[in-house]
């Protein structure tokens, strides 16, 4: 039969060149497409691979702490900074001994503490009373704060009252004694897993290593320093990040003292500070100091093992924990402009309750106190052991695969938009406060162990944990599928949530920002959320993609050669009749077309 279809072939030149003409376009061109579309599949894939890795796979939280926005797989970039706790240890033990769990590493949002430091003191050479003013300035890149305005203080210098003249109210100040002029701001203190957390980021790489700074090592627990003080070991960040300074302004009051009695009567009965509010003053000094420069004065004798100077005023040398993480809370709301930001939130702000430190009315963070007393909140005293530098991380540092590590960095954040949806122009670069209840909070400055953070907050203190999963370095099904399987298992053996983080990528999304009770509105920030899942989307996509051309190449190339077949039938109608005029079965002209069509889609596969 073989024989036969060759000497037709023969016998037909022209159709079997034609044939054959056929037969290289088309195998050629379905080659070049399906060329083009695996070099385009293998573009998208390789360029994702390179977006596949992130400084931790999975993040499991407590129950109950997504926010509004998860429903469309974003994941806001304060959202770590708001975990208050919720996690035991028991449940961190759990997910550590998950078989397929590389690195388990938790993070415990403790609270806000106050931090401070002196640098400059000023020495009273002249006898009399002095008014000290103070001025701070925040510069948030939306606007300038004041947080203590022309806040007043008096000194009377040359005089030590006597009997029942100490409940005056006017600070008593030996000649010559040098005076402390100190700056300090809250500040979050968290605590970690030392070993984990080397393995995770290489903060034990990160020490500044001198003879006084070091990593924590097993002897690094609390310890009670008193009936209800913890001293607890601190690991201390080289970097401030708030754009703050304070400016102190001293005045010599015009007033005479020198009849101590008749002043001391004078002050009583016209009200006090109105009345000394109410004199005018001489400047006799101005001081100004910035944030930096006092946490640099604090880092500088954690490297030099020197104590920190004490102000002589305080009598106290351990700190409160007056307050716990809070979250922001989202609203959807319609987008400026929906081509640009399909994604608009608004965030809610909360009226104050009670007390509130910066004499807010209402804030953008819930107060979240320990107590409502001050005295009963948690006491601890710093034992500084070290200081690391952020900056010598190992962090993934690609904007394409940077996740949430507001341990070490503050969120990113541009202010786009002003509150009348004006442009900004250019947009401006937002910078955290020093106020815990602000939109945009400072990182941890201070680190401590994971047995100090249950020591102060108790069994649930860990708020996150970040996991890093074996054998998922290629972007792949096989490693989504076991992402995704340790992420169940984490669930179903702990009650906590879990999202994989690995393979997201960032989403714009603005957030317009009301004005707090008695102010204006600040306008639209835009900040890069992170997108759950993405990069494995597109994996698929573009595998679906390849796949449904590798079968349109196949389906042309069947219908070209049923086609030709066809052609050729009717072409040979006359050879057809008298083969079977011949003698010559139907089921032998049924092989013999299935035979040629066989050859030559033989030959297009061959050529492709």
């Amino acid at each position: 039969m073989l024989k036969f279809i060759w000497n037709s072939w023969w016998r037909n030149k022209e159709r079997f060149i034609l044939l054959m003409v056929g037969m290289l376009i088309v195998s050629t061109g379905l080659s070049y497409l399906l060329g083009v579309t695996q070099a385009n599949n293998g573009t998208v894939v390789n360029e994702l691979q390179k977006r596949w890795d992130s400084s931790y796979h999975i993040v499991v939280r407590p129950e109950g702490s997504r926010s509004v926005t998860e429903d469309l797989n974003l994941l806001e970039p304060n959202y770590m900074s708001g975990l208050e706790g919720g996690i035991t240890r028991e449940q961190y033990e759990t997910v550590q001994q998950i078989a397929d769990v590389d690195v388990a590493a938790p993070i415990a949002m403790i609270g806000s503490t106050y931090s401070s430091s002196f640098t400059q003191t000023h020495t009273f050479d002249k006898a009399g009373l002095y008014r000290l003013k103070m001025n701070t300035l925040i510069d948030t890149g939306i606007e300038k704060i004041n947080d203590f305005q022309d806040l007043k203080a008096y000194f009377w210098v040359g005089w030590m009252p006597n009997g029942d003249s100490t409940h005056i109210g006017i600070g008593p100040t030996a000649l010559y004694e040098e005076f402390p002029l100190s700056y300090g701001s809250d500040v979050m203190l968290a605590g970690i897993d030392p070993v984990a957390e080397a393995k995770l980021v290489g903060l034990d790489d990160a020490v500044q290593a001198t003879e006084f700074s070091r990593y924590f090592n097993d002897e690094d627990v609390p310890e009670p320093y008193d009936e209800d003080i913890t001293t607890i070991p601190i690991l201390m960040s080289s970097k401030d990040y708030v754009d703050a300074s304070i400016n102190y302004t001293i005045e010599e009051v015009d007033v005479d003292t020198t009849d101590q009695e008749a002043f001391i009567k004078t002050y009583l009965d016209q009200g006090k500070d109105e009345y000394l509010d109410s004199l005018k003053g001489t400047e006799v000094a101005s001081y100004d100091f910035t944030a930096q420069q006092m946490h640099d004065n604090i880092t500088k004798h954690i490297l030099e093992g020197t104590p920190q100077p004490q102000d002589p005023r305080v009598t106290v040398d351990y700190t409160w924990l007056a307050e716990k993480a809070s979250p922001l809370v989202y609203e959807g709301v319609t987008s400026p402009f929906p081509k640009r930001w399909p994604y608009s939130y608004q965030i809610k702000p909360f009226l104050a309750e009670g007390q509130v430190a910066y004499g807010q009315e209402s804030m953008y963070r819930k107060s979240n106190k320990y107590a409502e007393d001050l005295n009963d909140a948690p006491k601890v005293k710093y034992n500084y052991i070290g200081l690391f530098d952020p900056s010598k991380l190992k962090l993934s540092k690609d904007p394409l695969t940077e996740l949430p590590m507001e341990t070490y960095f503050p969120a990113s954040a541009d202010w786009v938009m002003n509150s009348k949806d004006e442009p900004v122009n250019p947009p401006t670069t937002v910078k955290p406060t020093n106020n815990p209840y602000s939109f945009l909070t400072k990182p941890p400055s201070m680190l401590t162990t994971l047995d100090a953070a249950f020591a102060i907050a108790g069994d649930k203190a860990i708020s996150a944990i970040r996991v890093n999963v074996k054998g998922v370095d290629v972007l792949n099904e096989e490693s989504e599928a076991k992402l995704q399987a340790v992420a169940k298992e984490i669930e179903d053996q702990t009650g906590l949530i879990t999202d994989v983080t690995l393979g997201s990528s960032p989403q714009y999304a603005v957030t317009y920002l009301p004005g707090l009770k008695g102010e204006s509105a600040l306008g639209w920030i835009q900040q890069p959320w992170i997108k759950l899942g993405s990069s494995i989307t597109i994996f698929q996509e573009a595998k679906l993609g390849f796949s449904g051309v590798v079968a349109s190449v196949i389906l042309v190339a069947m219908l070209y050669v049923f086609s030709s077949n066809i052609i050729m039938l009717y072409a040979r109608k006359k050879e057809f009749a008298i083969l079977l005029s011949l003698g010559w079965r139907p089921s032998q002209l049924s092989k013999l077309l299935f035979l040629e069509a066989t050859i030559l889609g033989s030959m297009v596969a061959l050529i492709s």
